[in-house]
């Protein structure tokens, strides 16, 4: 494993900055998923919102022009796309950091890591060895307007990973 893995995982600012430093360049992202869909119990639990309640979700991954670096999905409550919240609804290719931690001025108030395997997360599609342990990082985040959750799942070509690959 990467020496500076505990850096990476604990990265309080945007991953969108950290990997386009890790890179040299701009990473490249890529929107799977924009729109209205139910968020699972456990996003119902830390969002504190009521079960079987759908919101705004938005799955992407990020990494190289060849190789995904990160999976990424975030929940936002539709009570909390109001005001300036609102823009959240289209980001597209926009990484989520710059609007967060800009004009959102969004507080990080908890995260939580886990390692997990392919299979547990949805993630078994066949490119992503099922006993790989990847780490799980969920943050919720508090907006003006209330609050919004994402789970970053680190996929094996991530730096993170350099040594153990080896």
């Amino acid at each position: 494993m990467n020496p500076n893995y505990l850096d990476i995982l604990t990265e309080k600012g945007s991953l969108t900055d950290l990997f386009g430093k890790l890179m040299g360049q701009s990473p490249s992202l890529n929107c799977l998923v924009q729109g209205r869909g139910p968020v699972n119990r456990y996003e119902s639990y830390v969002l504190n919102t009521a079960p079987r309640l759908f919101a705004h979700i938005r799955e992407i991954t990020m990494g190289t022009s060849d190789k995904d670096w990160l999976f990424a999905r975030t929940v936002i409550p539709l009570s909390t796309l109001r005001g300036r919240s609102s823009r959240l609804r289209k980001m597209g290719k926009t990484p989520l950091g710059k609007i967060l931690f800009g004009s959102l001025n969004a507080k990080r108030v908890q995260m939580h890591l886990d390692l997990v395997f392919a299979d547990e997360v949805g993630l078994d599609n066949g490119d992503i060895p099922l006993d790989f342990p990847l780490w799980q990082r969920t943050s919720l985040f508090e907006l003006a307007t209330g609050p919004l959750l994402i789970t970053e799942i680190f996929l094996p070509d991530c730096p993170l990973y350099e040594i153990s690959k080896q």
